[in-house]
């Protein structure tokens, strides 16, 4: 008798330790910081398991067309809003959905580099050449495939064109007056100024017509990268 008043006073105790330790768990504390964040809620590995298993059937695979990588980190990017995905998470839910190339690629950046998501997704559309000129060269060289509509022909095309403008920063009527100009200056222009211009570029954009209306803001005369080119071609081989 007395050892079964022991063990439901025992199963009593294990009841009212639970009922605390709930209670400790929803409660916040005077500060704001519940219990169960000081317990560890808050460490990585555990909001990295956390968001895993609620992201892992909601999050799509890295497709394995390049050229739909845009579209693919814009999705991520919404989800991760939509469920409130911490940023110190990102990268970490990001890099199981790469594929096998991908993931090859991204071993050679840092640990730390590796960890933040803006810099894991500048790096991948670097490597898969996803820059400005890449954008463009895509719009124009694209062509309907074979099992394609014309209207998914038309939403590609439309994408193609989105990603290009917004790499280059397009905003309004006017800037996309400038960037068509420049674009059609460039494909004017003697190699070698034309050279020396995507080198000047880089990342950023380069409105010839602004060059063109003031000729004293020209980085290169015709007249110097003419003097320029001779001197080249004068050099024996």
């Amino acid at each position: 008798m007395q050892l079964e008043q022991a063990k439901l006073a025992h199963e009593i105790r294990v009841l009212e330790l639970k009922a605390q330790q709930t209670q400790l768990g929803e409660d916040p504390g005077h500060d704001g910081v519940t219990p169960s964040k000081l317990r560890g809620e808050g460490n990585l590995a555990l909001q990295t398991k956390r968001f895993g298993d609620t992201m892992r059937h909601v999050l799509p695979k890295m497709p394995a067309e390049s050229a739909e990588l845009p579209q693919f980190f814009e999705t991520v990017e919404k989800l991760y809003v939509m469920y409130a995905v911490p940023e110190v998470v990102q990268a970490k839910l990001l890099i199981p959905l790469l594929t096998a190339q991908a993931k090859s690629l991204v071993n050679s950046m840092s640990i730390e580099e590796m960890g933040k998501y803006d810099e894991l997704k500048q790096f991948l559309l670097a490597e898969y050449k996803l820059t400005p000129c890449g954008y463009n060269a895509r719009f124009e060289s694209a062509t309907k495939t074979a099992d394609e509509t014309y209207t998914l022909f038309a939403a590609r095309l439309r994408n193609l064109l989105t990603y290009y403008l917004d790499s280059r920063s397009v905003s309004d009527y006017k800037t996309l007056t400038e960037l068509l100009l420049s674009d059609l200056l460039k494909g004017s222009l003697p190699q070698g100024i034309l050279n020396y211009v995507l080198t000047q570029e880089g990342e950023g954009c380069i409105l010839l017509p602004r060059w063109f209306r003031s000729p004293t803001s020209m980085p290169i005369t015709g007249p110097r990268w003419s003097v320029k080119r001779q001197r080249r071609e004068k050099r024996p081989k």
